[in-house]
């Protein structure tokens, strides 16, 4: 039997139970069995424990065994199936990093190979367990931000910018010449991401005039590009006073809606797209590789944007929850599983 995490929602809602499961079936074409060491807390996942991701109008309950959750972890290959090649170099025991994969918040997780990453020995089991989906969230804002034709120099207002996907995305802004303003809500937070990451100006709308501080810190440069994922008032007003360009929604943290008039899009020339990672796994295989290398360069060049606010045990998951909702924290709340955590830990 394996440690589990189902959930349910509805009424209660957010409901989260470990139990027990048999064991999973042996790796079938294609697949790998990872023994997970450890699993990140993402607001995604509890957008999944919430049933926001199912379609308009799904209201069908779930199943008396509730349903699996988590997409993203590191851990050992337990067992490898039929058309993964040892050359690969998945083999058992080898360390891994996997994403996406169903019921992540498991001691065991069945896996596709081709999303099945090899970790180094110089990168640690807590950064190679965010080594999916904040970085390749952050490579392909930036490659849909180049998309619109942005230009070296020009300034890109990144809300949210105590998150790691923000600073993730500024680093990667940085590099190739733009200029990344951060957006946070408090001095606080202001000074918390200049200890990890001191490259990016930034606003605080605790000012009271913090959109005529966006400008200035823009200097002159035209706000056309706006990074963004919270939606609600904060978003509402960077629009308002954007000279045409686009923005890059990526999120709904505040779960409020955007509150735009529409001729802010058609007379004022202003475009709205949107970056899901939940599409990386369809990008094209010479996308993903790029993308993974870019994540791997991160992770090795720039190992603070991969801070770890706190770890708790697989059957605490009720505490890493709340401590993932936490105002304030810094870093990613991980749940652990100490058996096997291999190297690198």
């Amino acid at each position: 039997m394996q440690s589990i995490i189902y959930y349910r929602y509805g009424d209660p809602a957010d409901v989260l139970q470990l139990t027990e499961r048999p064991e999973l079936p042996e790796p079938g074409n294609g697949e790998v069995l990872v023994r997970a060491t450890h699993r990140p807390v993402r607001p995604g996942d509890l957008i999944g424990v919430r049933g926001l991701y199912r379609s308009r109008g799904n209201i069908t309950p779930v199943g008396p065994a509730g349903a699996q959750i988590g997409f993203e972890g590191t851990g050992t290959i337990e067992a490898i199936g039929p058309e993964v090649s040892p050359s690969s170099g998945l083999v058992p025991g080898a360390r891994v990093a996997f994403f996406p994969a169903r019921g992540a918040w498991s001691e065991k997780v069945l896996v596709p190979a081709r999303f099945v990453t090899l970790v180094p020995d110089d990168i640690a089991a807590e950064t190679a367990a965010q080594l999916h989906v904040n970085p390749l969230t952050a490579a392909m804002i930036v490659r849909a931000a180049e998309e619109t034709g942005l230009k070296q120099g020009d300034a890109v207002v990144l809300t949210a910018a105590r998150s790691q996907v923000a600073k993730l995305t500024a680093s990667l802004l940085l590099n190739n010449g733009y200029f990344p303003v951060g957006l946070v809500r408090s001095h606080i937070s202001m000074a918390a991401v200049e200890g990890d990451f001191a490259g990016m100006p930034m606003a605080s709308t605790e000012n009271s005039e913090w959109q005529e501080e966006l400008r200035t810190i823009a200097d002159r440069r035209p706000i056309r590009m706006v990074l963004d994922p919270v939606g609600g008032d904060v978003l509402s007003t960077v629009i308002s006073g954007m000279d045409g360009g686009t923005v890059i929604s990526y999120g709904d943290l505040s779960g409020e809606p955007i509150r735009v008039p529409a001729l802010a899009f058609s007379a004022g020339g202003i475009t709205i797209t949107g970056v899901s990672v939940g599409r990386w796994s369809n990008l094209p295989d010479e996308v993903r590789a790029s993308d993974l290398a870019l994540a791997m360069g991160l992770a090795r060049n720039a190992p603070s944007l991969f801070r770890v606010a706190a770890e708790y045990d697989l059957a605490q998951v009720g505490l890493a929850v709340s401590e993932a909702e936490r105002s304030g924290k810094l870093g990613t709340v991980l749940l652990t599983s100490k058996h096997n955590a291999g190297r690198g830990h």
